[in-house]
């Protein structure tokens, strides 16, 4: 007969062999130990490689928690040989292959590939960052991200083993993630071509690869889906620049962080493998603070808060509800702020003539 989990971890109480475990002697995925020197010691690149060739990011840098840059091609984690080529391996392919079909192909992905996909960048990112030194000069000291902050994520560690086939869910069903998707302004300049955001408390990610935008709330099993903002459903009406790709981030991490909800989860399982059982997430609502939310905009923008926020009331770069949607025609547009006149990211603070 199943079992069902009992206070015991997911992974102690249906994944015996699959861990999570920490350090740069363990696969980030499965857990197994792959010492230097092992024959199944490989490296898994956070962000495909195929994607830092597509959009010439190999040499380009992002800043790590604590600002420091950290080229993208170092952005690795120790991974095991059969994680790597077997269980991401062919996700990666499928979803190399719908980006290079185009973002109908992209958003019709399955969702068990998309989730794991984006999942495994969150992931990958928070675990690469447990591996750093807070200080360079004591390199055996405390971490940038210490190691209870990625127990924190347990849970979404235990559905990434999905890419296994060890875990499933109702295939029916939204699955763990909501995801969002909008089409966006391309262009001929690789730098412009890519944008990454995520938040390190809250499951959320937000990806711009050449036309394709996609946000996805990775643990809110569909329930925001639904959600009715008027700036959200204007986005899905036109090309996004970059500047509104960043509001519409920051709007759903927001409304996420506002209205969250720690959910319970039933699982069944046996002889290694654990079925989900898909909970009832509820309605997506909470209330809007125009002070909070110019918090997470002014953090998108790259801005003083006072730049979208005179007190009372905030800014938006898409239009919708009251005010005609906003679409332009090119990346070159310089978008402002409401009570600064000077420019929002990617051009923060550059004043247009």
């Amino acid at each position: 007969m199943p079992s069902i989990v009992e206070r015991r971890s997911p992974h102690e109480q249906f994944l015996v062999d699959r861990r999570q475990r920490f350090g740069d002697d363990s696969c980030f995925l499965c857990g197994m130990h792959i010492p230097v020197g092992s024959t199944d010691r490989t490296r898994e690149h956070v962000f495909p490689k195929w994607l830092l060739r597509e959009l010439d990011l190999w040499n380009a840098s992002v800043n790590q928690i604590d600002g420091r840059a950290l080229h993208y091609r170092q952005l690795t984690v120790p991974c095991c040989a059969s994680c790597n080529g077997i269980d991401l391996g062919g996700v990666e392919a499928r979803v190399r292959s719908a980006y290079e079909d185009g973002m109908g192909a992209f958003a019709a992905l399955d969702r068990r590939d998309l989730f794991i996909w984006l999942g495994k960048i969150y992931y990958g990112l928070v675990y690469k960052e447990s591996l750093q030194p807070l200080s360079v000069r004591d390199g055996d000291g405390a971490r940038l991200i210490p190691s209870e902050h990625l127990e924190s994520v347990q849970f979404h560690h235990f559905l990434m083993q999905a890419a296994a086939g060890v875990v499933t869910w109702d295939s029916s069903s939204f699955g763990p993630a909501s995801f969002h998707f909008f089409e966006c302004l391309d262009s001929d300049i690789p730098a412009q071509r890519f944008d990454y955001l995520d938040d390190l408390f809250l499951p959320i990610i937000g990806i711009r690869i050449g036309r394709i935008g996609v946000i996805a709330v990775l643990q809110d099993w569909g329930r925001s889906e639904g959600v009715q903002q008027p700036q959200i459903e204007a986005a899905r009406t036109f090309a996004l620049h970059p500047t509104q790709f960043r509001e519409a981030y920051a709007r759903l991490a927001y409304m996420s962080e506002t209205s969250w909800k720690n959910l319970d989860h039933l699982i069944t399982g046996k002889d290694g493998t654990a079925r989900v059982m898909i909970p009832n997430p509820g309605g997506f609502s909470g209330t809007w603070d125009w002070k909070a939310f110019a918090t997470r905009a002014a953090a998108a923008w790259e801005v003083p808060e006072a730049a979208i926020f005179d007190g009372s009331t905030g800014m938006s770069t898409i239009g919708g509800g009251d005010s005609p949607p906003i679409p332009v025609d090119s990346m070159d547009v310089v978008f402002v702020g409401a009570f600064s006149g000077a420019g929002l990211w990617p051009r923060a603070n550059v004043v247009p003539e």
